[in-house]
């Protein structure tokens, strides 16, 4: 998670009061059985890349990760 101001890595845009609310992000050391083993993920998205994305990632999933409430 970046220190002080807020940059969303899809769109680069700065995090809104609303983005930094909802904070949507994935931070995670990677390990084996990744091509990426030994690489820091350090993902920030605003929520409007979050929209794109996640649609477009729910179609490629065999079980929808979207619950809907």
């Amino acid at each position: 998670m970046a220190k002080g101001k807020t940059l969303c890595n899809v769109c680069g845009k700065e995090f809104s009061d609303y983005d930094e609310q909802e904070h949507i992000g994935l931070h995670s050391h990677i390990g084996y059985g990744s091509k990426h083993d030994g690489d820091i993920i350090d993902l920030d998205i605003c929520c409007d890349c979050f929209d794109v994305l996640i649609d477009k990632l729910a179609k490629q999933c065999k079980i929808n990760p979207i619950r809907h409430i």
